[in-house]
């Protein structure tokens, strides 16, 4: 059996997907994901994880998107949702897509260099 935390995280998360596709923010560009979200023991919290395919410059517009649509994305989970509190959301970019292709690329790498020597 879930949690009621657990139950909410994924409420939450479903929600924030949705509610994203309603933001008209020019500075959203490049392929975004939730990939993750996280409520606060208080529940007063919900951190938005992120990750986007992009250049630099598409991520820091993005970012800045994002912070800007938080309060709109709070505003439809109040909407949407009959729960006594709504979080105050937070978006934070996740990079544990670019870890994980920077160490798929060095164990590429090793393996290539140890054909090379065999």
């Amino acid at each position: 059996m879930y949690s009621r935390s657990d139950r909410l995280k994924e409420l939450f998360r479903e929600e924030v997907i949705l509610a994203l596709r309603g933001v008209k923010d020019p500075g959203l560009s490049g392929f975004l994901t939730i990939t993750d979200v996280e409520l606060s023991q208080d529940k007063k919290t919900l951190r938005v994880f992120y990750s986007l395919m992009g250049s630099e410059r598409e991520k820091h517009g993005t970012a800045k998107a994002l912070e800007r649509a938080a309060p709109y994305i709070r505003q439809v989970l109040r909407k949407r949702l009959a729960l006594k509190l709504i979080p105050q959301v937070v978006f934070l970019f996740d990079e544990t897509p670019q870890r994980a292709s920077r160490i798929d690329k060095m164990f590429l790498k090793l393996e290539e260099e140890r054909h090379q020597d065999s």
